[in-house]
């Protein structure tokens, strides 16, 4: 029906006039602000606080530490729940961490009247570390002796996966064969998704229920995971998503929506609002995965490919987030791209470090392998 002619979309007039709302746009009068107080240290534990400065601050109604936040580990990914736990996002972050995996790690919270109170506590929040050699690079989270950054991965490797097309391996494909072989690594940067609207969410009680709005991507599974992280039934969770500005991936992951959930229940119910600035945004969210590829090609004289090897270490972050689907997405897409006459060869490695956490941004590891 639509073939050949143009179609209007259905929320262009709402948003062209400035009618649209967004998430903030519905906060209620009475909302208390948060704001997030952040790990100066990218790799280490908190040992303890010095909130007596900031409890001074006028307008402070609580703060809350990591020693606080429920016990509860929760992925974040924006994936449908398997019930086969090893189809399960990782489980590998609480609303408060007091293992610190990243300069800016969210360690305690500030609620006050407004906006500016907060902003003044979190500023006066005092921290104590023990302090471990910050690791940035996969070849540092690989070495011998590098503190694991998830206990239950002593190697900081998160996954591993690999696959052979063709009866041969590299080396065995191209022994007798008169071809040329080059051999390369490339890698691609973290990218940001800079989109207009900062990850906002406000959050508060109805009859009994917690209701969450938020600027997401993936409202019925921030209900999910908030009832994980809260250790609540999902039933006692209701979440609305407003017209979104932007996400591109980064709003495709359950970011703020638990831990703002959690501070109405320590308010009595009252609303909380908790907005990310644009430097959180940029360090405290999440990026498109850096990969270093390294590339063997065999290639006979006429230009058919013969057979190639593939190795890829995707630079996970403090987090697992959507973790290994990425560079796994990325080993795919390599297989794809070109029919090989003998063998195709990869390993596909997803490592833990202490930058920003690695999620979905569009494209989903494509973009990278397709460079390589």
């Amino acid at each position: 029906m639509g073939i050949g002619r143009s179609i209007n979309r259905v929320d262009a007039v709402e948003k062209v006039t400035g009618n649209a709302k967004y998430t903030d746009d519905l906060t209620p009068r009475n909302a208390l602000e948060a704001k997030v107080v952040r790990s100066t240290i990218a790799n280490g534990r908190v040992l303890r606080f010095d909130l007596s400065e900031a409890l001074a601050v006028p307008g402070v109604v609580k703060i809350l530490t990591c020693f606080d936040a429920p016990e509860h580990c929760f992925p974040t990914a924006g994936h449908p729940w398997s019930t086969d736990p090893k189809h399960q996002d990782v489980a590998d972050r609480r609303l408060l961490n007091e293992r610190v995996r990243i300069y800016g790690d969210e360690i305690a919270v500030v609620i006050a009247e407004d906006e500016i109170a907060a902003a003044r506590a979190a500023r006066l929040v005092k921290a104590e570390y023990e302090e471990y050699p910050a690791i940035t690079t996969v070849e540092q989270a690989m070495a011998p002796g590098a503190v694991p950054i998830h206990d239950e991965r002593p190697d900081n490797i998160l996954a591993h996966s690999r696959y052979r097309v063709g009866d041969l391996d590299f080396d065995e494909a191209v022994r007798e064969d008169e071809v040329r072989v080059f051999e390369q690594q490339y890698t691609t940067q973290t990218v940001q998704h800079c989109h207009i609207e900062p990850p906002v969410s406000f959050a508060y009680m109805e009859n009994g229920r917690i209701v969450v709005v938020s600027s997401t991507q993936i409202p019925h599974i921030v209900r999910r995971v908030v009832g994980q992280a809260l250790g609540v039934p999902w039933g006692r969770v209701r979440v609305i998503k407003p017209y979104i500005g932007g996400g591109f991936g980064n709003k495709q992951e359950v970011l703020y929506e638990p831990l703002n959930a959690w501070l109405t229940t320590q308010v009595g119910g009252r609303p909380v609002r908790l907005e990310i600035s644009r430097e959180e945004t940029f360090s405290c969210t999440r990026v498109r995965h850096a990969i270093t590829f390294r590339v063997r090609t065999a290639v006979r004289s006429d230009g058919r490919l013969v057979a190639r090897r593939l190795e890829a270490w995707s630079n996970q972050g403090g987090y697992a987030s959507h973790g290994h689907a990425i560079v796994a997405n990325a080993a795919n897409a390599y297989r794809h791209t070109y029919h090989d006459e003998k063998s195709l060869t990869a390993d596909a490695y997803t490592v833990y470090t202490n930058i920003a956490s690695g999620g979905a941004m569009r494209g989903y590891g494509i973009p990278q392998a397709v460079f390589a």
